[in-house]
């Protein structure tokens, strides 16, 4: 083995600044994660990588050193907690006694105390706020943390908010803790009598202050019967030691009570006072706690928070995390080698040589990732913690001789950022940069606020911008004191069960189970009517369901039946979790199916595992299945997760910063669309406008018909899946402002499953990836868009990113938008984040306008262009789908698959059941399949019940769509074709729920005679109008028109036709 010697600094010359952390932080860039500094007679090692201080945490190999800042607070400390020899007898004999009052129980005892505190630095900022005059943070957290531990620890009131000026205690301990740092960095020879002076004059001021302390007490309990209260000082004064039955001394006790009071104030007021820096710099953090707090305590400003609310603010925790992540207040601690020993393979180390941990560069090690300087409390999320080593965060020190009061502090600052977050709005000084001031601990200097009252609009804001999930999408962080496991106990099984037509909530069951799988459980996916008997109640339950007109899906059907009529205690001892997939832009119940089977089976006995989550295909639909995810993993870990795996990193609990690694390969790409989305290429027979683009009426609708590959058959008002393309333009214009090559050769590959409709593990190019494989004009989500904010250099664009992050109300915008918008970004967003932004592209359905039985070979679409203004503003919006088929020419392949229709779409024809048949524009399209099935029947000689088909168009001689054919069927007998045209209305009004309206006697009668109503198309406008159409005949014809049955009964009789089959919808709310 080859033995190094470290880099050796020699700042003899220089001299050591006031600012030596920093100093040596500087130099830790500069030469490395170890090297040695040596200030005249003095030589120090400083370590700062996580590789190495995981082997300086080995308490079999490293002990705890006093090191030479330690030793000067010594002359103030002796044989404290903090500062004793490892051999001082005292230090275990305080430690075993003083460990109760630092126990999870004894913190529940201090909160009441800690909250009355909290109120006066409350009370103090209110009146800051009424004058108009700013706060000085720092000041006032100090006196804050010094009236905690002093009334918390020693029953002592320091009353520091009556004070203009800091208590003197404080006074004189800030200039003892400078004086201890000052002598540092003192040059031999030098003449410091007068400086040692003042110093002894402070230590002797100090240990009269806590002599006061302690007479105190003295004197209160000789005036009451019993013991002390069970606080540090009255443990230190009563309770005996186990091993000689005898309490500490009293010098020993005042060595303590001084330890305590300088560590008790002065590392949590700088902790508090970083926090708050931080959070007024990253407004994203700051409404991520707000929604937090908010949402805890509502718009009550001055609420009175328990113990278990403290420990339930999860991201104020992982805020405090970060903070103590960046500026460890306590920013080194000394490690001393038990032998001789080798650290890193090849630095040797002499058996009690002391080594200095830095802590700030250890928590800026690369295992903490590349954008280490940046504020980022999701570092701290439950999968984040597990993915990192253990002692890569050490905040409070290591092993047997970390800091005692670690909870004490924490649980006190969590408190008081919580209620000022919630109550106030913070301002800070224009132009403010952090200056880290060093009196061997930590604190912003000079760091001041001005403050505004938050209001009750505020806060309902806030809660909205964070809506349908926790902060940053899931849940901020363990409780303290837990620690989740990475896995499964062995043999545990799950089941997930999908209600899936297109095969959208088949692919997320299957990429759920695959998820789960990795955790460890054996998992079997199926679909709901394999269970419609019950679901099994032996393993948990994950069902992933959609709704088709507010009815289940095929596959769910008889489950759906076994639900409605199963009796109480059905689903006893199931547990359960439902995840509803839908599209809020479908008129017929978005989410009807989801909410019916989460409620019923709750109803029948079985348990939640986590609340209903909505995933909605118009919105963040990838985010609400990423925070489902997240969200069932915690549950289920916790429930079922093997102890013996907590904190054991594992590949599905580490948690990558991207979704994806990219690399530059070469070689010929493969596409393999077909494997991965399940479609077939099928050749463009026919392509041609329906309708005259060159009138001034003329919407652009497109008619293309597909040879179907050999063995693919269809049946009437079946759908085409397609899968598109994007237009060159858009993909040239997204390459440019995500400044990409579009001819760079890419290899992707994910580090997460559910993510196969990507070419995974197969070269493909940057244009090919933007033309085939991703949703260039999917909508930016908040949580995207804040994530942006925080990539943004230019101050004014981040502002504005946050802004809009936080608007619930914003229009959507594109991630090509919102670039163009903020040209700082332009260069910065990587593959890997595109990936993480993009979604996978995804198949567009059309229904099929052709019938099988007038050419078997071929399948019709008819085509609506979606374009319009974009809702962001600037340019126009045409949809993907709709633009791609506008496109195609004959002979061009298009990618797609066939899906069936919904069972109750489908018409039978019989003489006995008349059809009316209701549609506008491309809404056409399976009715005119259904008449030409109708029209061969007659063809035939086959007897037929009435059908008519009311079509909504704009104009008799502009978009009469396939005029000919309809007419020619009309004449047959096999339809009667009723046309409502909107520029030239006639026969009752320019809507098709207007000639229904005016045809309702006819329509009456046929409904009488048992017909069937079908209806397709918009479903913002028509669908809602033809059922008010058929509300009104109901109200004409049922016995007594308005008078007689009135609105509420047509209601019910339209609610029992959908429920009867006789009323099917098939529509879409575009646009």
């Amino acid at each position: 083995m080859h033995l190094h010697e470290t880099p050796l600094v020699d700042a003899s010359e220089t001299g050591l600044t006031s600012t030596p952390i920093q100093q040596a932080m500087a130099l830790a860039r500069e030469h490395g994660p170890i090297f040695r500094r040596r200030f005249h007679e003095r030589e120090s090692v400083l370590v700062s990588s996580y590789a190495l201080v995981d082997e300086l945490s080995d308490e079999t190999r490293f002990t705890k050193a006093v090191g030479p800042a330690l030793e000067h607070v010594r002359d103030i400390t002796a044989d404290g907690l903090f500062t004793a020899y490892n051999d001082e007898p005292n230090w275990a004999k305080a430690h075993d006694i003083l460990l109760p009052a630092f126990a999870l129980g004894s913190m529940r005892t201090y909160h009441p105390t800690m909250l009355r505190v909290c109120r006066r630095l409350v009370a103090s900022w209110d009146a800051a706020l009424a004058r108009g005059t700013s706060v000085d943070v720092s000041a006032d957290m100090t006196r804050m943390t010094l009236d905690t531990i002093g009334l918390a620890g020693f029953g002592y009131d320091f009353e520091s908010f009556r004070r203009p000026e800091p208590h003197p205690f404080v006074q004189a301990l800030v200039r003892a803790l400078a004086h201890s740092q000052a002598a540092l960095s003192r040059t031999p020879g030098g003449d410091y009598a007068a400086e040692d002076r003042a110093f002894a004059a402070d230590a002797a001021f100090l240990a009269e202050v806590v002599d006061e302390v302690i007479g105190a007490r003295k004197a209160a309990a000789g005036e009451e019967a019993g013991a002390s209260p069970d606080d540090l000082l009255g443990l230190m004064l009563d309770a005996p030691h186990p091993a000689d039955g005898r309490p500490l001394d009293e010098a020993n006790i005042r060595n303590q009570v001084i330890t305590f009071l300088i560590a008790g104030h002065e590392t949590t007021s700088g902790t508090l006072s970083f926090a708050l820096h931080h959070l007024l710099k990253n407004p994203a953090a700051l409404r991520l706690a707000q929604a937090e707090v908010d949402a805890l305590w509502g718009d009550e400003p001055d609420p009175d928070p328990s113990f278990e609310d403290i420990g339930g603010l999860r991201y104020v925790r992982q805020v405090l995390n970060e903070t103590l992540r960046l500026w460890p207040t306590a920013a080194a601690f000394e490690r001393a080698a038990r032998h001789d020993t080798v650290i890193g393979g090849n630095f040797p180390v002499r058996a009690g040589q002391r080594l200095t941990v830095l802590t700030p560069m250890l928590h800026r090690d690369l295992v903490w990732g590349d954008n280490v300087e940046e504020f980022d409390p999701d570092r701290f999320a439950p999968d984040a913690e597990a993915a990192r080593p253990a002692n890569a965060y050490k905040p409070f020190g290591t092993g047997e001789r970390a800091c005692i009061g670690r909870q004490f502090a924490l649980h006190e600052a969590t408190m008081l950022l919580a209620l000022l977050i919630h109550r106030y709005r913070f301002l800070g000084r224009p132009g403010h940069t952090l200056t880290v001031k060093e009196t061997l601990t930590l604190k912003p200097e000079g760091f001041t606020l001005t403050l505004a009252a938050r209001t009750g609009e505020d806060r309902a804001r806030v809660r909205g911008a964070a809506r349908g999930g926790s902060p940053a999408g899931a849940p901020a962080g363990e409780p303290p004191g837990t620690e989740l496991p990475a896995r499964a106990i062995p043999g545990s099984a799950l089941t997930v069960l999908h209600g899936s037509d297109f095969g959208t909530c088949r692919g997320y069951a299957e990429d759920l189970a695959g998820f789960c799988g990795s955790l460890g459980f054996r998992t079997t996916v199926a679909p709901l009517d394999a269970y419609a008997g019950g679901p099994p109640a032996d393993v948990p339950v994950v069902i992933v369901a959609a709704s088709y007109n507010g009815r289940p899906t095929d596959d769910a059907a008889a489950f759906f039946s076994w639900l409605a009529d199963a009796e109480a205690g059905a689903a006893d001892g199931l547990r359960y979790c439902v995840l509803g997939v839908g599209d809020r832009n479908w008129a017929a119940t978005y989410q009807h199916v989801p909410t019916e089977i989460d409620r019923r089976l709750a109803e029948l006995g079985g348990t939640r595992l986590l609340d209903r989550a909505e995933a909605d295909a118009s919105g963040d639909l990838a985010g609400a299945v990423a925070r489902f995810t997240a969200g069932l993993r915690r549950t289920l870990l916790e429930a079922y997760g093997d102890p013996e795996s907590a904190g054991v990193p594992d590949s599905a609990s580490a948690a990558p910063e991207y979704s994806y690694d990219v690399t530059e390969v070469t070689g010929a790409p493969g596409t393999a669309l077909a494997a991965r989305h399940g479609v077939l290429p099928m050749t463009v027979a026919e392509a041609r406008d329906l309708v005259d683009p060159s009138h001034p009426l003329g919407r652009p609708k497109r008619f293309v018909r597909l040879a179907l590959p050999t063995g693919v058959t269809y049946r009437t008002a079946d759908h085409l899946a397609v899968l598109p393309v994007n237009d060159p333009a858009l993909v040239e214009r997204a390459a440019k402002a995500f400044g990409v090559d579009p001819d760079a050769l890419l290899d992707v590959r994910a580090h997460r499953p559910g993510r196969a409709t990507l070419p995974l593990d197969r070269p493909v190019t940057a244009h090919e990836l933007l033309s085939r494989h991703l949703e260039l004009q999917a909508p930016v989500g908040p949580e995207q868009v804040a994530r942006l904010a925080g990539l943004n250099p230019c101050p004014p664009e981040r502002a504005a990113l946050h802004a809009l992050a936080a608007d619930t109300a914003a229009d959507p915008v594109c991630l090509i938008e919102l670039v163009e918008r903020n040209p700082a970004l332009q260069g910065l967003l990587g593959w890997p984040l595109l990936l993480d932004l993009l979604p996978p592209i995804r198949p567009r359905h059309y229904s099929v306008s052709s019938s099988p039985t007038a050419d078997p070979r071929h399948a019709d679409l008819m085509v609506s262009l979606l374009s319009g203004p974009s809702r962001a503003g600037t340019g126009t919006f045409t949809g993907v789908g709709s633009a791609y088929l506008h496109r195609v020419r004959p002979g061009d392949e298009v990618y797609a698959r066939v899906l069936p229709c919904r069972e109750a779409f489908r018409v039978e024809h019989d003489a006995r059941t008349p059809l009316i048949m209701i549609g506008a524009g491309t809404g056409l399209a399976p009715f005119r399949a259904t008449i030409a099935d109708r029209h061969a029947l007659v063809r035939r000689g086959t007897l037929l019940a009435p059908a008519l088909c009311y079509f909504g168009c704009d104009h008799p001689d502009v978009d009469y769509l396939h005029r000919t054919e309809l007419e020619e069927a009309d004449r047959s007998g096999a339809v009667s074709m009723r046309p409502a045209f909107s520029k030239s209305p006639e026969l009752g009004g320019p809507f098709v729920q207007d000639r229904v309206t005016t045809e309702g006697a006819e329509v009456w009668r046929l409904l009488e005679a048992g017909a069937r109503v079908y209806v397709c198309g918009d479903g913002r406008r028509m669908a809602p109008g033809v059922r008010g159409a058929f509300r009104g005949i109901y109200e004409r014809f049922a016995g007594g028109g308005s008078g007689g049955s009135g609105g509420d009964e047509a209601g019910r009789w339209l609610d029992g036709l959908v429920g009867d089959g006789r009323y099917v919808e098939d529509v879409y709310a575009g646009g």
